[in-house]
């Protein structure tokens, strides 16, 4: 079962770089639209740098549809990192004892840490000097440190050392009274997220933003239950195999209905709007879809995927990839707009560049890094 979670985990990865490579598509197909077509750029007010002169009339096209379709379908990336991550902290517990010890806590809090500071640190640098954005106080650079704020992607980092940290609660919950505990990190998820629907709407104010203020992504509450469901997991797999197994084929049939009813929520929410576009959240039906694709892939005695070894290669070093994997993006991206920006407006060749040097350029430096003869420099680097 360690290798399914480990298979899991290359999964999650491998969706998360397609999920922001196609958000970087959907600000190529938008936003930037006026850099490769000219009657967009005719229709601009102004474009002197940084150019705002957003076009959705590229909404409901082929590359609309294309970049959708791939974007609900690994809508499970973030949840299957906390799950596999929630599975290993109870497996470190014991199945016994159910007691997770400082030690193994701090030696994970600072496995995470020493990287995450290391890479948020070039990134600080790497803005200054190629972008010119430049904080105004040290305590801003120390605020977004705390909250993952040198890049969209690390709000994840404070967020599994949250998670990290509620453990010694955690975790004998998830072996006593695992079916309270689940419940309860459910309703707490389902909370967070109707009040982003409310805010979407107009409704509730002023309470609404100013809880939406107090939920943010790098805060606990919004994902608790995916790290709670893999400690449960961790204790009870044994347990749930027998009805995951004689459940298979409903699993498999539940996560294609509800990735197909993501697509519609969105399309619906999208109408109701009245907007012309809205920024991607985790929805109602995208929340079951990711649960399901999780218990359906665990459901499967013997599943075989093409790549397995390779898929759980990288699942083994998707916490190196998850760190460097954005910036490339963000690098290969500005280079694609200032010298070809033609490709922009063609993602089926666009979203392959970006795929490949996002997964190609954080492997090569791991597999550099990892050859050198300061052995401690690989985890300081990549954990």
């Amino acid at each position: 079962m360690t290798r399914r979670f480990l298979l899991l985990m290359g999964l999650g990865i491998l969706g998360l770089i397609l999920n922001h490579s196609a958000t970087f598509g959907y600000q190529a197909t938008f936003d930037l639209a006026w850099s490769y077509r000219p009657e967009v750029a005719a229709s601009c007010v102004d474009l002197t740098p940084p150019v705002r002169c957003p076009n959705y009339d590229q909404v409901h096209s082929a590359t609309y549809w294309g970049l959708t379709v791939v974007r609900r379908f690994i809508a499970f990336g973030v949840p299957v990192f906390l799950m596999v991550s929630g599975y290993f902290i109870a497996f470190a517990a014991g199945r016994k004892d159910a007691k997770i010890q400082w030690p193994i806590l701090r030696a994970r809090v600072v496995g995470l840490l020493i990287p995450y500071l290391v890479w948020s640190i070039i990134i600080f640098v790497g803005q200054a000097v190629f972008y010119h954005r430049i904080y105004p106080t040290p305590w801003a650079y120390v605020r977004r440190l705390l909250t993952g704020g040198a890049t969209g992607s690390y709000y994840y980092i404070p967020l599994l050392i949250q998670m990290y940290l509620l453990s010694p609660i955690l975790v004998p919950l998830a072996k006593k009274r695992w079916k309270g505990l689940l419940v309860a990190t459910a309703v707490l998820m389902l909370f967070v997220e109707t009040l982003r629907y409310l805010q979407l709407f107009g409704l509730g104010e002023p309470i609404v933003p100013k809880l939406i203020a107090l939920t943010p992504l790098w805060f606990f509450p919004r994902r608790l239950f995916w790290f709670a469901l893999g400690i449960v997991f961790g204790f009870h797999i044994s347990a749930f195999k027998p009805f995951l197994v004689r459940h298979k084929n409903k699993l498999v049939v539940g996560a294609i209905l509800f990735y197909l009813l993501s697509l519609v929520e969105f399309e619906v929410l999208l109408a109701l709007s009245g907007q012309p576009w809205i920024d991607f959240f985790s929805t109602y039906t995208t929340n079951i879809y990711a649960g399901l694709f999780m218990l359906a892939m665990l459901s499967v005695e013997k599943l075989k995927l093409p790549l397995t070894p390779q898929i759980m290669d990288i699942g083994a070093k998707a916490f190196g990839i998850y760190l460097v994997h954005e910036q490339v993006l963000e690098l290969v991206g500005t280079l694609l707009f200032r010298f070809a920006p033609w490709t922009l407006g063609y993602q089926i060749l666009y979203q392959p560049i970006m795929i490949f040097f996002a997964l190609g350029v954080p492997l090569l430096l791991m597999r550099i890094v990892s050859r050198l003869p300061v052995k401690k420099l690989y985890k300081y680097s990549f954990g």
